[in-house]
């Protein structure tokens, strides 16, 4: 989600004990400062985002929370937190978080990443370079991740082979509309993901890359349509929310996956991650509870399939838990969901730093929400399940 900044109230400690550096958190966010969000988005514009940053930095609000950020680092929010916007700081915060390594995504309005246009494939590029050096300048262990347009077959192809010449460490791609018009599994992708599968970089999907609600657009796609929240309440904003972010309500963040969850399946039954089977994929921000009914459905649907000839050479399911990498909601319940549906290698830990929504102790919460799977799935889901996401390290 899009942040706000953080008022420097004092955080509660999150202990990582026994797993200090060593847990990999797989979603995070880089911030912008104004003037560089504004250069870097140009004409596309980063709408709502920029215009609540401009004013909010050089606030008294934020000179307060960035004089205590390096002190409070869980309470300390939005661009005022250490290491909103620079790596050196930035590997600072992960080391006193007690994280190894961290994936970063974007905090712009993701307009580039969707709209159909030259403008908005511009804009990746410039991003894209800008997000491959300060990777760089972390040493590689906060990875932000750069944004591929799919609206262009060619074009996406060209520049995924432009920036893993760079060093990119992830992709961010959009689900808001089909990709280049066809299903993301259709062949002429296959070069796509042949090169990221050689290149050992993981692609993602990430809340918002499906479409946002508030303050967009008849020409930014979404799915589902976001005429479906055209009703009373259906957008309500919290009292004093700061302004910088989705408008949470009582809609949005139920069907914030549907987007991803059409386009995982289109992969795994078209056979996607069958021709690429080192393919890594994540899907991050969207919650997780309805990972397990969707393998169920597939599983069923393809033993249906082989009755009329069309067989996988495993369940689908089973590409899911090789390939797909999901970041729960700390409010989920990830007990139940290994209890119910299996893949317990597929759930992953994130902070959602420095966003406000991945709460000021976010390792205690997740704790919570696993401890009926035993200390050896605490291990799994801090530091092993997220290392298909972090090839290299």
């Amino acid at each position: 989600m899009l942040g706000q900044g953080g008022k420097g109230t004092p955080s509660i400690a999150a202990d990582p004990g026994i797993y200090a550096g060593r847990i990999l958190d797989c979603d995070a966010h880089l911030y912008l400062e104004p003037e560089d969000m504004a250069e870097l988005v140009g004409d596309v514009g980063a709408g709502f985002v920029l215009e609540y940053l401009r004013k909010y930095v050089g606030s008294d609000q934020d000179r307060q929370a960035r004089a205590e950020a390096k002190g409070d680092l869980w309470g300390v929010k939005g661009i005022s937190a250490h290491g909103a916007v620079d790596a050196p700081s930035r590997v600072e915060a992960m080391d006193g978080m007690g994280v190894r390594a961290q994936l970063l995504f974007p905090n712009t309005a993701l307009r580039e990443l969707r709209l159909q246009t030259a403008a908005a494939r511009a804009v990746c590029r410039r991003y894209n370079d800008y997000v491959i050096d300060w990777t760089h300048q972390t040493g590689d262990r906060a990875r932000a991740v750069c944004q591929i347009n799919m609206s262009d077959v060619g074009w996406a192809t060209e520049e995924l082979k432009r920036v893993l010449k760079l060093g990119a460490r992830g992709v961010l791609l959009s689900c808001a509309a089909p990709p280049g018009g066809v299903s993301p599994a259709n062949s002429c992708w296959d070069p796509f993901w042949a090169m990221l599968e050689e290149a050992n970089v993981p692609a993602f999907l990430h809340i918002a890359s499906g479409g946002i609600l508030s303050n967009t657009t008849a020409d930014d796609p979404m799915i589902p349509p976001r005429e479906f929240a055209e009703a009373e309440g259906l957008k309500a904003a919290f009292k004093d929310r700061s302004g910088a972010e989705e408008a949470l309500g009582p809609f949005y963040f139920v069907i914030s996956h549907m987007a991803p969850e059409v386009w995982l399946v289109s992969m795994v039954m078209g056979k996607v991650f069958e021709r690429f089977p080192r393919l890594r994929f994540g899907v991050i921000e969207v919650g997780a509870s309805w990972v397990g009914p969707m393998c169920e459905r597939m599983d069923l649907h393809s033993k249906l399939m082989a009755k009329v000839g069309i067989t996988y050479s495993m369940p689908p399911s089973e590409f899911v838990r090789r390939n797909v990498r999901v970041t729960p909601f700390w409010h989920e319940d990830v007990n139940l969901m290994v209890e119910r549906y299996g893949l317990k290698e597929v759930y992953v830990f994130s902070t959602d730093y420095p966003h406000v929504e991945g709460s000021r102790d976010p390792i205690g919460r997740f704790r919570k929400t696993i401890d009926r799977l035993g200390s050896d799935y605490e291990q799994a889901f801090f530091c092993d399940n997220g290392a298909l996401l972090f090839p290299g390290l």
